[in-house]
C-alpha cells in the first residue's frame, strides 16, 4: 500500500508509541484522538492505521475501529531508528538556509528538489514539518513561502521577554497545583538526562526535553491560556534553536536549573521558584544570543 508522506510519519510516530509501551496490545486507536495528538486532520491518521493494519500491526474490528493485536511483539530498535529519522539533515539544512538569508522568501518545490536532492516525497515530509513548526507554507496557487517567524535577534528577545512574563507569573497562580507524581515523573526524566540521557539522545529529543519540562512546570497553574501560548512560542522558536543544538555542554546547566526548580516547588517555597524560573530564562537569553552571534560568524 502505497501512502502519503505524512501518513507514513504518523504510522511511524503510532508504530513508536507501541514500541515504547504507551499503546499496549489491545488497545484501541481512536482516529479522533490521534488526530488532536498530532495536530493533524482525520484522513491522514487513518489512512496510516490501514497501513499498519495491512502490515500485521493492527486489527481492525468491524465498527468497532482499530486495536493493537494482541500478539504482536514490539520491536526494541524501532525507538532508535524513529529518532534518527526524526533528525532530518535536509530539513536542518533548509533551516539554516532561511535563516542565513541564502534562499528566497517564495520558492517552488522544483528549486527545494534540486536544491536538496529530495524527492517529491521526501520534499513532503521536510515541508511538513516547517508547517508543523510555524515558519513554513503553501502560496495560493502555486509553490511555498517562508515566513520570518523567530528569525532575527529582536524576535529571540521579545520571545524569552514574554516568556519571563508568563512562565514565572505561572508558578504564582492561585489555581497551581503540582500533584507528587508528575513531580517524580518529571525528576527521573531530569535524572536520566544527567545520567547519560545528556550524551545518548539526539538534538530533537534534547530540544524536546526542555520544552517539555517548562510546558509541564506552567501546565501545572491549570490556566489553559498560559499553557497553550508557551506551546505556541515553542513552536515558533524551534527554527531559531536549530542552528545552536550541538552544544551539549549547555544542557547540564539547564538541567540542574530545572532540578532546583522542581525541588522548590516540590517544597512549596513558590514565590522562590517564581524568582528562580525568570533568573535561569534570562541566562538562557544570554546564552542564546552569545551562541546566535557565534553561528553567524
Amino acid at each position: 500500500m502505497k501512502i502519503s508522506a505524512l501518513s507514513e510519519r504518523i504510522s511511524q510516530k503510532i508504530m513508536a508509541l507501541v514500541d515504547k509501551d504507551e499503546i499496549t496490545p489491545g488497545s484501541h486507536l481512536s482516529v479522533p484522538k490521534l488526530a488532536e495528538i498530532f495536530d493533524v486532520s482525520r484522513s491522514p491518521v487513518r489512512e496510516a492505521l490501514v497501513y499498519l493494519e495491512q502490515k500485521g500491526v493492527l486489527l481492525q474490528k468491524q465498527n468497532r475501529g482499530f486495536f493493537v493485536k494482541d500478539d504482536y511483539i514490539p520491536h526494541a530498535d524501532t525507538k532508535q531508528e524513529l529518532s534518527e529519522e526524526l533528525d532530518l539533515p535536509e530539513y536542518y539544512q533548509l533551516a539554516e538556509d532561511w535563516l542565513q538569508d541564502k534562499i528566497e522568501s517564495e520558492v517552488t518545490e522544483l528549486f527545494l528538489m534540486k536544491r536538496y536532492n529530495l524527492t517529491k516525497s521526501q520534499l513532503s515530509t521536510v515541508l511538513a514539518r516547517g508547517i508543523s513548526e510555524g515558519w513554513v507554507e503553501r502560496k495560493q496557487g502555486y509553490g511555498w513561502r517562508f515566513l520570518p517567524v523567530a528569525k532575527t535577534k529582536t524576535a529571540l528577545e521579545q520571545i524569552f521577554s514574554f516568556r519571563m512574563v508568563i512562565e514565572p507569573m505561572a508558578i504564582l497562580e492561585p489555581t497551581f497545583n503540582a500533584p507528587q507524581e508528575k513531580i517524580n515523573e518529571i525528576r527521573r526524566e531530569l535524572e536520566m538526562l544527567l545520567e547519560s540521557g545528556i550524551e545518548r539522545l539526539t538534538p530533537t529529543q534534547l530540544q524536546l526535553a526542555g520544552y517539555r519540562f517548562h510546558e509541564t512546570i506552567i501546565a501545572f497553574s491549570n490556566n489553559p491560556f498560559f499553557e497553550i501560548s508557551l506551546r505556541n512560542v515553542n513552536r515558533m522558536r524551534r527554527l531559531m534553536d536549530y542552528r545552536i543544538m550541538d552544544d551539549r555542554n549547555r544542557y547540564y546547566a539547564e538541567v540542574k536549573d530545572h532540578m532546583r526548580i522542581l525541588a522548590l516547588i516540590e517544597s512549596g517555597q513558590r514565590i522562590e521558584a517564581s524568582y528562580t524560573m525568570k533568573q535561569h530564562l534570562s541566562v538562557a537569553l544570554d546564552n542564546k544570543k552569545m551562541r546566535r552571534i557565534s553561528a553567524e560568524s
